[in-house]
């Protein structure tokens, strides 16, 4: 299989800034920065392309825990893929120390995609990547499994100075029914009341000062993640999505269940 070359990946580990937006100062921005900054080559439309997540946590809920916490070496892992085509599936691995990011990634296909939502993580012994290779032993030492399906609209535009990429993250959605991101009963609930954007700003070494002028906002810095909001979302649903063991196939499925108040 060929290896997906990600231009930032081979880029050492880069500041991240999240502020929630207003839809009318997503409006205003968005107007400042297509004025000056390049689509990003996803974008095969005006309006985005569909961005869908399944995370993946273990037994113990470290990755919501140390996010919510605020630790400040952590990992986020989830699997990845876009306008909900199967084509191209990518493992990843969101690494964040102090104020930096870095993200790893490693296209996957459908059949392993399927047999890690059933629970099988043992075909990730076939590939040759360390992270594979860690998401595995995640697996067998923590049960690290499927949590939530994260879905939302992007728009992302670049800029070459300080390979700086800027995305509005639209229309934050979390799957009420299901930990399949294909799934097409697949039910999704909005996490935001009032059509709020995630703004999220990535640079290597410096924010060049003219970028920050033009991006200058009032919107409210934003310090939990998309995973840990659909988390949130669910809960106080009372909806909790948890993989169950059926025996006979010796496999795990998603089951959605409800608490009693």
């Amino acid at each position: 299989m060929q290896r997906y070359e990600n231009p930032f990946q081979r880029r050492q580990k880069r500041h991240e800034i999240k502020t929630l937006l207003t839809y009318p100062q997503y409006l205003e921005l968005r107007q400042r920065a297509i004025s000056i900054l390049t689509p990003d080559w996803h974008m095969s439309a005006p309006d985005g392309y569909r961005v869908q997540s399944v995370y993946l946590d273990d037994l113990l809920r470290c990755a919501y825990q140390e996010k919510d916490g605020g630790v400040q070496h952590r990992n986020k892992f989830r699997l990845r893929a876009y306008n909900g085509s199967d084509s191209f599936i990518v493992l990843e691995n969101k690494e964040k120390i102090d104020d930096r990011i870095m993200k790893t990634s490693l296209p996957i296909t459908r059949e392993d995609y399927d047999a890690i939502l059933s629970g099988n993580f043992s075909c990730l012994l076939a590939y040759d990547a360390p992270l594979a290779r860690q998401v595995y032993a995640l697996h067998a030492a923590r049960f690290l499994r499927p949590v939530v399906v994260v879905e939302y609209e992007r728009e992302a535009y670049v800029h070459p100075l300080s390979m700086v990429r800027i995305t509005f993250d639209k229309a934050v959605a979390a799957g009420t029914n299901s930990l399949d991101m294909f799934d097409s009963q697949l039910v999704t609930r909005p996490i935001f009341d009032h059509q709020e954007v995630i703004l999220e700003i990535k640079y290597d070494v410096y924010y060049p000062a003219y970028l920050k002028q033009l991006l200058q906002n009032n919107g409210d810095k934003l310090a939990i993640s998309k995973f840990i909001q659909c988390c949130e979302k669910l809960e106080s649903q009372n909806i909790i999505l948890t993989p169950r063991r059926t025996f006979s196939a010796n496999t795990l499925r998603p089951v959605a269940e409800r608490r009693i108040p």
